[in-house]
Order: structure tokens, then sequence, then C-alpha cells
């Protein structure tokens, strides 16, 4: 019966009550009771009808709900399973059919064990069988295997779901997320963060070798410069006591060796000051192949009998602006750690100039010259190259450890760059670089005599804070007929200046001095004898300061470094006597 079946009988119902009203049949009191019962019924019909609308409206809400929840499971981007509590898929969406590579309907009841890698399914199963002792949540990570396509990386979210009148376990909840992207991006950030911090500690590295090379370039200029004062006293006075005896004298020849002794001592103050980069260079145009020729005789007396010279020498080379003594340096220097390499056992090393362009200015005329020495000796190991050009590191048992120390100053000195290739028992190639300039080649400096018969005259104010210095520098200028006018400093320099004004005739000047140097003197002295000659002496070299002081009309007429012989004092004075004429 429905609800308006209901309805009409209970309209029947009720007329047949009111017709009672009156008979004897039964009394008003009792026919008001039905009447009263019969509405009650209806008012619950109408009760039961309204609760009956709102169950079929939740109804098609719960419909509604569930075919939006069913959309949202079957579209969601991730991976979504339910499994019972053995892990058998009893639903699953369409993302993680795509994921695991399976049809929608084929899915179901299948063990999401068997998708994932065999060296992991362990682990789940594990994961799986410990629910009811930690119900909690698990995060996994864990190769999974779809079907036939390659494992991936994955990450799974597992949680148990529940259900029943107890609210026990029924089931897992997987929710699955490709991850190797992720990973392959986390490994490469790491890559790349592991290059930067590389590359940071290799540049803060090669930070601290360039302050270590320039603080020990200070200390070697500072080394020279002393050493070149005292090698200067022993050069001096013995060439003054050789030039005092006869030709034929005995100890003329023990003097000879002091003379040649301290010259090849100041060769090698030389080297000091070509690391530090302040080493003497008189620079000319040079062709780089006839520079290395002429010294063939000179090379092959260098290296091991054992070794083979082999030249490959570029004809008409682009001219280098140069100190021809400085590269015969590095050529000399090069050529003795090659043949070094290639020990007491027969080997050969190469000569080879050449033109090379800058690779940064792309193609054209070249850039740069070249000369290469190549052996085929030892080679060096990495931690070996690192230190080859740090002053007094050397693998010889007597080694100085200056060779390539110098060589690196040379380099610098002429813009130039230095390349290496080596590797163990694949023998060692340098190539040095120097820049190619448009000029006439091989402009050789005219000779210039010793003015060995010269004689000067008059008064040379001589201001020189080493006593030793200053006694052997006087008794050079004694000789040659001066009257020496000797000062400890500046300062003193000055007043002496002050107080024999038109006396003297010229000044010889020591650059570092206490209480007042060199270049505030020339100032002061320029001021008031604008017209005086001065001469600076320096351990260091002319270029060192020639920037500044070195200047016929404002600065210094002239440049002696230490260590000089008289000879070079005599060819001084006598030029700048001359241009004082002039």
């Amino acid at each position: 019966m429905n609800a308006e079946q209901f309805a009409r009988r209970l309209d029947e119902m009720r007329l047949r009550v009111q017709n009672m009203r009156g008979r004897a049949v039964m009394p008003d009191e009792a026919v008001q009771e039905l009447l009263h019962a019969v509405e009650q019924l209806r008012l619950a019909q109408e009760e039961l009808r309204d609760q009956k609308e709102a169950l079929e409206a939740a109804h098609d809400e719960l419909l509604e709900e569930r075919g939006r929840y069913q959309h949202l499971f079957q579209y969601a981007p991730d991976a979504y399973l339910l499994t019972d509590l053995s892990g058998i898929v009893r639903e699953a969406n369409l993302s993680a059919a795509r994921l695991l590579n399976v049809r929608p309907p084929l899915l179901s009841g299948k063990a999401v064990v068997s998708f994932v890698a065999v060296e992991d399914r362990a682990r789940v199963r594990r994961e799986l069988d410990r629910w009811r002792s930690e119900p909690t949540p698990q995060l996994l990570e864990v190769r999974l295997q779809p079907r036939n396509r390659e494992a991936f990386d994955a990450a799974i979210a597992l949680s148990v779901a529940r259900g029943g009148p107890h609210d026990t376990g029924i089931g897992f909840r997987w929710l699955v997320r490709d991850i190797s992207a992720q990973r392959q991006l986390t490994a490469e950030l790491r890559l790349r963060e592991e290059q930067a911090r590389r590359e940071a500690e290799a540049s803060d590295a090669q930070a601290r070798h360039v302050q270590k090379l320039e603080s020990i370039g200070v200390l070697a200029g500072g080394i020279a410069h002393d050493f070149n004062n005292l090698l200067h006293v022993v050069l001096g006075n013995a060439d003054l006591a050789r030039l005092q005896l006869p030709a034929d004298a005995p100890a003329r020849e023990y003097l000879d060796e002091v003379v040649r002794a301290t010259q090849r001592a100041a060769d090698l103050t030389q080297q000091l000051l070509a690391y530090s980069g302040r080493g003497a260079v008189e620079t000319r145009y040079l062709d780089l192949s006839d520079e290395v020729r002429q010294m063939g005789t000179l090379l092959r007396t260098a290296i091991s009998k054992q070794a083979a010279l082999v030249w490959d020498l570029t004809p008409d080379l682009p001219t280098i602006s140069a100190d021809a003594t400085q590269v015969r340096q590095i050529v000399m220097n090069l050529i003795t750690n090659a043949s070094d390499a290639l020990g007491d056992g027969p080997g050969s090393i190469t000569l080879r100039t050449g033109c090379a362009e800058d690779p940064r200015a792309g193609a054209g005329s070249p850039d740069f010259v070249f000369l290469e020495v190549s052996d085929t000796g030892c080679g060096m190991e990495t931690g070996t190259l690192q230190r080859i050009f740090d002053p007094f590191f050397s693998t010889k048992f007597a080694g100085r450890g200056l060779g390539l120390a110098a060589v690196m100053g040379i380099v610098e000195s002429h813009h130039g760059h230095i390349r290496i290739r080596t590797a163990p028992a694949e023998g060692t190639t340098f190539r040095i670089l120097f820049p190619a300039v448009a000029g006439p080649g091989n402009a050789v400096p005219p000779r210039r005599s010793s003015g060995a018969d010269w004689r000067g005259h008059g008064t040379v104010l001589l201001a020189e804070d080493e006593e030793e210095v200053r006694e052997v520098v006087g008794r050079m200028l004694q000789r040659l007929g001066f009257r020496v006018l000797p000062a400890v400093d500046g300062i003193t320099a000055l007043e002496a200046l002050e107080q024999h004004d038109h006396a003297v005739t010229a000044v010889l000047l020591d650059v570092s001095m206490p209480r007042m140097g060199g270049s505030e003197t020339l100032r002061l002295i320029r001021e008031r004898r604008p017209e005086l000659p001065v001469i600076l002496m320096s351990g260091y070299t002319e270029q060192e300061v020639a920037s500044k002081l070195l200047d016929e009309s404002n600065g210094a007429a002239g440049f002696l470094q230490k260590p000089f012989l008289p000879e070079d004092l005599t060819r001084v004075l006598r030029d700048a006597s001359q241009r004082a004429v002039r």
C-alpha cells in the first residue's frame, strides 16, 4: 500500500466513525476517541512522508557525492590503489593503471608486490605484515617494475583502511608517485653542489697559492737586493785589487776566480729577481728561432750524452719584444730539466718554435710566438706538477729549486703564458708563449765601450746607507779622479749638498735608504739643482725604478744595478758628464 492508498483508507475510516455518532451502537465519547486516533494516524502518515522525502534526497545526494568521489578517484593525477590486508588490489584508479602499464579491468585481483622490483619485495612485505603492531602510515621509497617497461623509483604512502563495527583494519590505501625525475634532479643538484664545492676549494687553494708566491716573491726580491749589496763589496774590492796588480802577478789569478764566482752569485740573485718579477729586462725585437739556434753548441753540452737533441725551428717568425739574456735563461732551464727527466737512459729532447693564435680572439694573424721543449722522460704526476713553480721546490738531490720559478717570473714579466702537458712515463712538454709584435727583427743594441782611459774631476756626492758598499764605491770614484763626499742617507745627502753646493759635480744616490729614500731625495735635489747629474744605484733592477725615477729632464741621468764593476761606473759617469756638457 502506497501513501495515497493509505490516506484514502484513513478518510474512509473517519467517515464511518462520524456516521456512528448519535446511534446507540457506540457512545459519543468512544466515537470522539476514534476520530482523534484517526487524526493521529494522518499526522504520523504526513511525518513518514516527509521522512521518506528527506531520505530520498539524502540518497540522491549520497549518490551524487559517490559519483564525484569516483570521478576524483579515477582521474586523480596520482596513482591510488585499495587492497585487502594481503596486498591484493580491490580497486585502482586510471593513474595507477597507467603507472603500472596494466589495463584498468585487469589490475583488480593482482598483488601489488608483483609490481615491486625483486630487491625491494621483502621490505614491502615486512611493511604489510607489521600493520597490527604499528598501524601508523608508512612512507616507502622502492623500485617499481611496470609491465613491459623499465623500472623506476617510486614513493609510496601506505596507510590502513578501517571499517566494520569495531573499526578494525580491512585493507590498505596506497598512494604511489613516480620520483625518478625528482631523484635525477636531486642527483644533478648534488653533483653541481659537489662540483661547485670542488671549484671553490680549487679557487681558494689557487688564491692561497698566489698569495704564498707573492709573499715569497717579495721575500726573494728583498733577499736579492741585500745579497747584491754584499756581492758588490766583494766584487768591487776584488776588481779594484786586481786592477792594481801587474798582469803577471800570481795573486791576479786568484782574484780573477773571486770576480768570476761573485758574478755567478750575482746570476743567482738575478734568478731570484726574475722569480719575483723584478729581473733586469733589456728588451729588443727578437726572432725567437734565431735566438734558440745561436744556443746550439751550449745546449748540446748541457744535456746528457745519451739524449738526442731534435730541432724543429720555424723560419721567418713574427718578432717578439723580449730580453735576449732572459730568453736564453728560459731555454737553458727547460733543456736542463728535460735532460734530468731522461736520467741516464737514452731519449730525445725536441726544441720547437712556431706561431699560435689566441683562442679567445678567433681566427686571424698569429697572436703568440711559442717556444716548446719536449722530452721523452719520466713525466710528472699531479702532485709534482702542482708544485713545480714553487720557489725552492726541486725533485733533484742537488737542485736549488729556482729554475722553473725564475722561468715563471720571466714569462710573466714578458706578459706571456706557460702551458704544460705531462703524464707519468709519457714525458713532458713545456710551451712558452710570447706576444707577437710588429717591429724590425733582431735590433741589436750598439756595443758600448768600457771607457777604461776616461778620467773624471770634481766632487761626487755619494749617498749610501751600507758602509761597506759606500767605501768600495768611494774607492772606485777616487780611482777615476773624483773627490768623494759621503752621506749615509737622503737627509745627510741634502745637508752635504747645502754645505758644498757648487763643489758637487754629480750625485751617486742609493734608492733604498733609511729616514729618506732615493725617490724623495732626488725630487728635492732637482728642486735645488735641476742641472746636476744624479745617478741611481740599487740592488733591484733598472725596471723596478725606471717608470718613476729615470728621466733625463726631471729624474736621474743614469742607473747602476749592484753589484757593478769599476768599468760600469766609469761608463755611466762618462755618459752623464757628456750629456751635461751638451
